[in-house]
C-alpha cells in the first residue's frame, strides 16, 4: 500500500465516511479539505477502526434496505483516489452484514486481525465476527444479548468493545448498568465472560483507553459520561488466560477539572471521549454540554507511572476550549509524537485541528477548521431525537437544534 497522505476519516452521520486532507502549511481555514465522500456505509455510520489497509465502520440502524432496526457493518480497503468508483472514492466496500442490533455504536479489530467485535447500544448486544486473511467479515460467531443474558436488565447499552493491550480480553462498558465486563478471547469460536467491575451508580461507564506499561501490566483509563468521571485501573497479567488477570481500581477523579467532585445525572455535562499519548505520558478527555462555562473543554493530565503513587496517578494539567459545540470524538493523530489532535463537535457539525506540544502535552494553536455540513443522502426516520441547547450562552438555542441523524461521530487519521 503506497504511503498515506496527511488526513483522517470522519463518519458523518447524515453522509457517511468523508476523507479529509490536511496541509498544516496553509491557514488554519485553509489547511483542511474534503477529498472523497463514500456514502456506502449504511445509516447513520457512528464508528471506524483501521487495521492495515482496511477501514472497518459500524452504522446506528436501516441495514440492509432502510427498514431493518438493525445497523450494520462494513469492510473498506483503502485505495488510492485516481483508481477508486466515483462512488467510492478513496474507500472501496468489500464486505458487509448486520450488526445484529440497533444503534451500532462501536466496533474494533482484534490486534492479531482475526476478530470484528461490534458494539449495538439501543439493543444491549455484543457481536463477534471472524476475519478472513483478506479482511472480509464472516458470520457471527457470537450475540451476546444483555436482555437475555441479564434478565430484569433491559438497557444495558454497552457503549464499547475495545479490545486490551493483550488481545486476550474483550472490554464492555455497560453504560447503563454501570458495569464493565471482561469477555476472555480465544479465538472467534472461544469467548466468554469472565469478570466484570461495578461502578457506583449513576456512573455512565462510556469508554475506556489504556496505557500499556510492560507485558505484565497495563492502566486502564475509563471515562463515564454521567458522573463525568474519569476511573483509572490498574490490570496485572501474571499469566496468560482469565486466571491470571486482576483488575485494581487505583483512582477516581474528575474529567471535567481539578478537584471537582463527581457530577449529578442530569445529562447536562457529558464526558465523551478519552485518549492516551504514544509515549503515555498524557491523559486527554472531552467534555460535552458543559453547564458552568461557555466552552466545552478537552482537559489533559499528565501521568505518573511510578508504581508507589497509583492513588495520584493522573495529575490535572489544564484546559483547552475546543472551539465548537459538543466534542462527542476526538483523535490524536498516529504519528510517534502525536503531533496534532483533531475534534469532532456533534452540534456544530465542523472539525477543528489543534497542535499539541509533545514536552508539556498543551494544545496550541488551531491549525485546522472545516465545516462539514454536507448535503444528506438520507432521510430522517420517526426514531429521530432532538437534541437543544438549553444554557444561555454566545450561541442561541436554534442554532444547536439538531437531529440524532446529523453530525460527526468519529474520526480516524490516515
Amino acid at each position: 500500500m503506497a504511503e498515506r497522505s496527511l488526513g483522517f476519516y470522519i463518519a458523518l452521520q447524515s453522509t457517511g465516511i468523508l476523507e479529509i486532507a490536511f496541509d498544516p502549511g496553509k491557514s488554519a481555514n485553509e489547511s483542511l479539505s474534503i477529498v472523497a465522500v463514500n456514502t456506502d456505509a449504511g445509516f447513520m455510520p457512528g464508528w471506524l477502526t483501521g487495521f492495515g489497509d482496511k477501514i472497518y465502520s459500524i452504522s446506528r440502524t436501516g441495514y440492509l434496505n432502510g427498514e431493518d432496526s438493525s445497523g450494520g457493518v462494513f469492510a473498506f480497503r483503502r485505495e488510492p483516489l485516481s483508481t477508486s468508483p466515483p462512488s467510492g472514492a478513496g474507500l472501496v466496500l468489500f464486505d458487509q452484514t448486520s450488526s445484529n442490533g440497533k444503534g451500532g455504536v462501536h466496533c474494533e479489530v482484534s490486534p492479531d486481525g482475526k476478530i470484528l467485535a461490534a458494539a449495538n447500544i439501543t439493543a444491549s448486544t455484543v457481536s463477534i465476527y471472524p476475519l478472513s486473511e483478506e479482511g472480509s467479515i464472516g458470520t457471527p460467531t457470537f450475540v451476546f444479548d444483555y436482555n437475555q443474558s441479564d434478565p430484569g436488565q433491559n438497557e444495558a447499552h454497552p457503549h464499547q468493545a475495545a479490545f486490551d493491550p493483550s488481545g486476550q480480553f474483550l472490554i464492555v462498558p455497560l453504560r447503563t448498568m454501570d458495569r464493565v465486563d471482561f469477555y476472555f478471547v480465544q479465538s472467534p469460536q472461544k469467548v466468554h465472560r469472565v469478570h466484570c467491575i461495578h461502578i457506583p451508580a449513576p456512573a455512565g461507564a462510556r469508554h475506556v483507553t489504556f496505557n500499556p506499561i510492560s507485558p505484565s501490566k497495563a492502566y486502564m483509563y475509563l471515562i463515564s459520561e454521567k458522573d463525568n468521571s474519569i476511573r483509572v485501573f490498574v490490570l496485572n497479567y501474571s499469566a496468560r488466560g482469565p486466571q491470571g488477570l486482576t483488575v485494581e481500581l487505583k483512582q477516581t477523579l474528575s474529567a471535567m477539572g481539578k478537584d471537582l467532585a463527581p457530577t449529578p445525572a442530569e445529562h447536562k455535562d457529558l464526558a465523551a471521549e478519552i485518549a492516551v499519548s504514544n509515549d503515555g505520558r498524557f491523559v486527554y478527555a472531552s467534555n460535552r454540554n458543559l453547564t458552568r462555562t461557555d466552552d466545552d473543554i478537552l482537559t489533559i493530565y499528565s501521568v505518573d507511572a511510578d508504581p508507589t503513587h497509583e492513588e495520584c496517578h493522573l495529575t490535572y494539567l489544564g484546559s483547552e476550549s475546543t472551539r465548537g459545540k459538543h466534542p462527542r470524538m476526538f483523535a490524536l493523530s498516529n504519528d510517534e509524537e502525536n503531533k496534532w489532535v483533531a475534534i469532532a463537535h456533534q452540534f456544530t457539525q465542523d472539525i477543528v485541528v489543534f497542535e499539541r506540544n509533545r514536552k508539556t502535552g498543551l494544545l496550541g494553536e488551531v491549525r485546522g477548521r472545516i465545516s462539514v455540513k454536507v448535503a444528506a443522502p438520507h432521510q430522517k426516520t420517526r426514531d429521530e431525537v432532538t437534541f437543544v441547547e438549553t444554557r444561555e450562552g454566545p450561541h442561541s438555542r436554534e442554532e444547536f437544534k439538531i437531529g440524532r441523524t446529523e453530525g460527526p461521530m468519529c474520526i480516524l487519521w490516515k
